[in-house]
């Protein structure tokens, strides 16, 4: 058995201002799904408004926010086939509705710009896109976390 009363010691241990700053968001950007639909949506048009104002409407299932969440990552990555792929065959199967189809453009888009906004904002960091991508898959974590034990 483990004597876990030091425990607390690790995690006081020194970490790259790089591991630091995409730990914080990944949690705040978990925070932020987790109470969707997010408060600060801005539409660059009144069109695009009523497209997707359906996908504000509740928080969309797990299978649509792991989907969105894993065509973020690939949207950041420029993995582009995998990513028309993804839009191809499986979006349709996992969406049940044009509400859902309109939250899923909505989270590949709100998580894409709040990664690449994070980018700018912690310019120092010198993030890379497949450091936003790690972001992304951490906050998937956070968000659909198993516990054992």
């Amino acid at each position: 058995m483990r004597d876990r009363r030091w425990d607390h010691l690790y995690d006081l241990l020194k970490q790259p201002v790089k591991e630091v700053v995409l730990s914080r968001f990944a949690e705040e950007l978990a925070d932020r799904l987790r109470a969707w639909p997010p408060p600060d949506v801005e539409w660059l048009s009144e069109e695009l408004r009523r497209r997707h104002a359906a996908g504000l409407q509740g928080p969309p299932r797990d299978e649509v926010l792991r989907l969105g969440l894993e065509l973020a990552r690939l949207d950041l990555l420029r993995e582009h086939e995998p990513f028309d792929e993804a839009m191809r065959n499986r979006a349709p199967v996992v969406c049940q509705g044009p509400a859902e189809e309109a939250a899923l453009q909505l989270l590949v888009l709100y998580v894409g710009e709040e990664c690449l906004s994070l980018k700018e904002w912690a310019e120092g960091a010198k993030l890379t896109r497949a450091d936003l991508a790690r972001a992304v898959d951490l906050a998937e974590r956070r968000l659909f976390r198993v516990t054992l034990g």
